[in-house]
């Protein structure tokens, strides 16, 4: 296969795409793959942004034009730059083409690729597997968003099996944090697991409502041998909401689940808590905030 200069490369993804052409596009991935690589290899990190980035660009129109098997190579390509930049320490690689990754995900759910979403969330799983000691607040709770934005996309589209890869991966960074007595990321983690799970009783996926409370359950018997006050309070909070939702839509499973995990945390507090929900604003404003820069 002919190896492409990043301009030529640049310029055939797009066209190629445009074309429906497949096998052009390829090339193109392969050669703008093996550009980043080497500028990582050569300490120009920048360099390797601006490659990834357009990697991103001519994904995302691959997922709009319905070709997955571009969608994916290109969402495993940029995982394995993910992995490079990590082992090289450049943070800021490794958080762009974690962002592009997601923002590839979240258009394969929008376009109903239910492959491509699959191996979005699950790339992304992986990475924070093994970066998650590189991330700092922001950049965790970015991380949520991305799962939280592919576990949305995919509910809007009817794709539960996607909506359940979202939600796990919120459930292991939650569960991450609170054992590391983070509670901000906790609460925040917490507080988008919520969201999915209103998401999922909206559409009537009781087998991702039960993941969700469950992953709630998780986080918050963590929460509690921390000390994590808040959090446990979050927990007690989003199970009695995700309840009263399984009820009215009789999703009798989750609501099971809902109501024996919520057994855990009757000793939380006052759910109306002012200064709870006070903070727990500010929280959500930081993701809003966060999300913005996405």
């Amino acid at each position: 296969m002919i190896t492409l200069n990043e301009a030529e490369a640049v310029e055939v993804s797009l066209s190629a795409v445009d074309e429906g052409d497949e096998s052009r596009a390829f090339q193109a991935l392969d050669s703008l793959t093996g550009i980043a690589a080497d500028f990582l290899s050569e300490n120009e990190e920048a360099d390797a942004e601006r490659v990834i980035l357009s990697i991103e660009n001519a994904a995302q129109a691959a997922a709009e034009r319905d070709m997955e098997l571009v969608t994916i190579n290109s969402v495993l390509s940029l995982g394995k730059l993910a992995r490079t930049a990590a082992e090289r320490g450049f943070e800021s690689a490794l958080g762009r083409a974690s962002i592009a990754i997601g923002k590839i995900g979240e258009a394969a759910a929008a376009h109903s690729l239910e492959a491509g979403s699959k191996v979005a969330a699950t790339t992304l799983l992986e990475i924070w597997n093994f970066s998650s000691e590189q991330w700092d607040q922001e950049k965790t709770i970015a991380f949520c968003l991305l799962f939280k934005e592919i576990g949305s996309s995919a509910a809007r589209r009817g794709m539960e099996e996607i909506v359940l890869n979202a939600v796990t991966g919120l459930g292991e960074i939650g569960k991450k944090v609170a054992a590391k007595s983070l509670e901000l990321e906790t609460v925040s983690s917490l507080l988008l697991l919520e969201e999915i799970g209103k998401l999922a009783a909206e559409s009537y996926f009781d087998e991702a409502l039960s993941s969700t409370a469950l992953s709630i359950e998780e986080i918050g018997k963590l929460s509690v041998r921390k000390g994590l006050s808040d959090a446990v309070l979050q927990c007690q909070w989003a199970l009695e909401t995700l309840r009263v939702q399984a009820e009215e839509r009789l999703l009798n499973n989750s609501s099971v689940v809902a109501e024996v995990a919520l057994d855990n945390f009757t000793d939380a507090g006052s759910m109306d808590s002012e200064e709870k929900m006070e903070k727990f604003q500010e929280i959500k404003a930081l993701q809003k905030k966060i999300q913005s820069t996405l």
